[in-house]
């Protein structure tokens, strides 16, 4: 018995122990940020959902314990809407009798793989105020980089090719070819350097690095010559100026204004403006027809969204997120989603308002722009949907639970000062330190 007692204990160390050099080496945040970069790095997506499965998770759940640390993230409004949202969906589709039963257990473990999402990410960012500095100073050149070894091997470095052809995938380089998917996931971290640039006190050569990236990737997203996504990324930086002095936002704006210049002087100026509204005011009333038809159950997550417009093209879904929910889980799927987004919405507003934390908000609106004019929410794996649209959705969440930045700001540290705090910086919020 008293052998059983000290194994117990020596167990029950070890895994204390362990537990403790997992936080020390900040092992959770760094695993979750090379998930995320190997979307951009590789062509195939099963390696960071190996790293996000199989590291990140156990990682988590056991620098979490005690778990009741969790209870407010799960009591939460962008938790629960998120959580109903993807129940409704599923359960609307098992309801409507068409979609097999394969399908819908597939789907529940990617609503287990979603909520889990999310809850990783708000603790994240919950529990480290610098982790969203970190996040995308790694990022966002990692981005950058994938972004010009795509626009190499796919323009041949043929000028020709450049001006006129919109960038999209290559086989055996990117996961993603559609020029619209590749634009959003190019909009993201650039809206997200940008806030970092506008709120978080930077070395110079960590400023210069994420401006560099900031402009790469706008100068990407004008060659996939998606317009909402160039539209998102627009607001998005906008939205990060709220944070910024007036040194920074006319930083961020020059950026901008060199992107937009080079816009202009290429023919996908005239291509951008030729398409017009592509087809939206067409499409939207054919799929709120299709919703009608079936207000309350929608037609499941196994039904073909297709639809042949008028002058013979063709379209794959509702191009609006709470129009697709609709079409494909009925009034209620739709109004969750609805409700997801007023709490993310809500939760980024607390913490700007509460902390001057401004990346979920400018995150947040990138991924509403985007999603007014394109894409639709389902339960899926680890994919471009999570960067568009479940980062988002856990950052403001886990922001809106933060107490404090991590660290002391440089306007109430006083005397605390570090050498790293020493060290030149450029900032316009002397709120958070400069670190690794």
């Amino acid at each position: 018995m008293v052998s059983v007692v000290a194994r117990s204990s020596r167990a029950r160390q070890t895994l204390a122990q362990t537990r403790d050099w997992l936080i020390r080496m900040r092992a959770g945040e760094k695993l979750f940020i090379l998930s995320m970069c190997l979307i951009y790095a590789l062509h195939s997506i099963w390696l960071a959902r190996t790293v996000l499965w199989f590291l990140v998770l156990p990682v988590m759940l056991i620098t979490a314990a005690p778990y009741r640390n969790l209870l407010p993230i799960a009591k939460s409004g962008v938790f629960i809407a998120s959580a109903v949202f993807l129940l409704l969906i599923i359960g609307t589709s098992a309801l409507g009798g068409e979609t097999p039963w394969p399908m819908l257990l597939r789907n529940l473990r990617y609503f287990a793989a979603v909520v889990a999402f999310v809850a990783i990410v708000a603790q994240l960012v919950r529990g480290d105020g610098d982790f969203l500095r970190l996040l995308f100073l790694v990022l966002a050149p990692v981005a950058a980089l994938a972004a010009i070894r795509d626009v190499v091997s796919f323009t041949g470095l043929s000028l020709e090719t450049l001006m006129t052809t919109r960038l999209q995938g290559v086989r055996g380089l990117t996961v993603y070819y559609n020029s619209n998917v590749i634009g959003m996931m190019f909009a993201m971290p650039c809206v997200g350097a940008a806030a970092v640039m506008a709120s978080r006190r930077l070395r110079r050569w960590q400023f210069a690095m994420l401006a560099a990236s900031v402009l790469i990737l706008l100068g990407a997203v004008v060659l996939t010559g998606s317009r909402g996504s160039l539209i998102a990324a627009t607001v998005g930086i906008g939205v990060s100026i709220l944070s910024a002095n007036w040194r920074l936002a006319a930083a961020i704006v020059a950026l901008v204004a060199v992107a937009a210049a080079v816009t202009l002087l290429t023919p996908l100026a005239g291509e951008l403006l030729q398409r017009r509204d592509s087809l939206r005011l067409t499409l939207w009333p054919i799929y709120f027809d299709m919703a009608m038809l079936k207000p309350w159950l929608g037609y499941g997550l196994a039904f073909d969204t297709q639809r042949m417009l008028p002058d013979g093209t063709m379209v794959m879904n509702g191009h609006n997120i709470f129009l697709c929910a609709a079409v494909r889980g009925g009034v209620f799927s739709a109004l969750a989603l609805f409700g997801i987004v007023l709490a993310s919405l809500v939760s980024a507003l607390r913490a700007w308002l509460r902390r001057r934390e401004i990346l979920g908000l400018a995150l947040l609106a990138v991924c509403l722009t985007a999603t007014t004019v394109d894409y639709e929410i389902i339960p899926t794996d680890l994919g471009y949907l999570y960067v568009l649209f479940w980062l988002p959705v856990g950052i403001c969440l886990g922001a809106a639970l933060a107490e404090a930045p991590r660290g002391l700001s440089g306007r109430h540290a006083g005397a605390a000062g570090t050498a790293a705090d020493a060290a030149p910086t450029v900032t316009s919020h002397n709120r958070q330190p400069a670190g690794a």
